[in-house]
């Protein structure tokens, strides 16, 4: 039940959807220029695929090698929480309205959604702010980081255990748009729609009311009341410290595994591993690594086409030079190695972000550091006023 293009535009400026370039998909995404395509696309999925749209606008979109498009700046403009919860979305709601009266109560602008199945969306809005979004700079990890801690310090300050955790840390994450079709990953329609809900109705309303009027709901204008806060002023007001990620850094031992031929496999493997991330490396060199950064060198063997078998004698030849005190558990191993190595949706190395809060960092030793506590002075942007003809 899309609004007329009209009363879209007019949602999209009022919600925090309003900048574009932006992403939509379900779920493969494409960059869309104004807010008329992002009508005409939903307009012809409603129904059949979901709609999704990023949180955040973007700019200065490049092409890089292969011919993919990313954007260098993002346009931070809401924080995205998303509850659910697969047996009991009760629960999921239970989760929101706690948010919502601790947003309320300290007077932060935002707006609360049904997803249309089992889970609930909180949306913050924030004064649209330009921040460099960089993965060479390590611009993009540090605004994750940020992101994470000040959803990972209210999940934690307010039980928050229906919090998805992994849409915590994401600004590049898409959600629903509001007043579409759930469609699920499997194309079936449950024939309900993603609602927003009044946030002043939230403590007295129930999810099996939610539910039953998602099936046919109205178009209306959710009320947002509060302040619209840049990030950095809501961090401020909530009290988030953003030293967490840089008090676990590690110092670098001084040691060498000791190879002797850089043609030998185990050590360009140690190389190749130290190019993406020498604090995984760094943790290597104890006797008993940690859990975590073996996980990441396994995730990173698996990322560059190695097999179960061939990373097993890379660790066998690693521990061995090492002295890893477990080295004999030949079976334990094989079972922890085959969770990642056999599970298909384990493909992509960690970013900074995680590697930092897994203990895997050695700080600015390491080129691609960047402190979180510094990121508002170096990478925010003067944000540039760009307006769209309409036809």
């Amino acid at each position: 039940m899309l609004p007329s293009v009209q009363q879209f535009d007019e949602l999209c400026e009022h919600l925090g959807f309003g900048h574009c370039p932006r992403s939509i998909g379900n779920p493969r995404q494409e960059f869309v220029l104004a807010s008329e395509s992002v009508f005409q696309r939903f307009s012809k999925w409603d129904g059949q695929k979901s709609c999704f749209i990023s949180t955040q606008g973007y700019e200065n979109l490049q092409y890089e090698a292969g011919g993919r498009q990313v954007p260098k700046s993002i346009i931070y403009g809401l924080t995205f929480f998303d509850f659910d919860h697969d047996t009991k979305p009760e629960n999921a709601f239970a989760d929101v309205q706690r948010l919502s009266e601790f947003l309320t109560s300290i007077k932060v602008a935002h707006w609360v959604q049904y997803s249309g199945a089992k889970g609930y969306h909180l949306h913050i809005k924030h004064i649209p702010t330009r921040f460099k979004f960089d993965h060479r700079d390590g611009s993009s990890e540090a605004l994750r980081e940020i992101v994470h801690q000040v959803q990972a310090h209210l999940k934690t300050s307010l039980g928050l255990n229906t919090l998805d955790a992994q849409t915590m840390g994401d600004p590049k994450r898409l959600c629903r748009f509001p007043f579409t079709r759930h469609v699920n990953r499997f194309g079936t329609v449950s024939g309900r729609y993603a609602t927003p809900i009044e946030v002043n109705t939230l403590a007295t309303a129930d999810h099996s009311e939610i539910e039953r009027s998602s099936y046919r709901p109205r178009f209306f204008m959710p009320t947002i009341e509060g302040d619209v806060l840049t990030l950095k002023q809501f961090i401020d007001r909530i009290g988030v410290e953003l030293h967490a990620p840089e008090t676990r850094i590690k110092p670098m031992i001084d040691a060498d595994f000791g190879f002797t031929d850089a043609e030998e496999s185990t050590a360009r493997f140690i190389a190749s591993l130290d190019f993406k991330c020498m604090g995984v490396v760094n943790e290597l060199k104890r006797r008993n690594p940690s859990h975590k950064a073996r996980v990441h060198a396994c995730m990173f063997a698996k990322s560059i086409g190695l097999n179960q078998q061939g990373f097993e004698a890379i660790w066998m030849e690693l521990g061995t030079k090492v002295g890893y005190v477990d080295l004999h558990n030949h079976e334990y191993r094989a079972f922890q190695m085959a969770s990642i190595f056999d599970n298909e949706r384990m493909t992509t190395p960690a970013n900074c972000s995680t590697l930092k809060r897994d203990g895997c960092c050695v700080g600015e030793v390491c080129p691609k550091f960047v402190d979180s506590e510094a990121f508002f002075e170096e990478f925010q942007m003067p944000q540039k006023q760009r307006r769209w003809r309409k036809k």
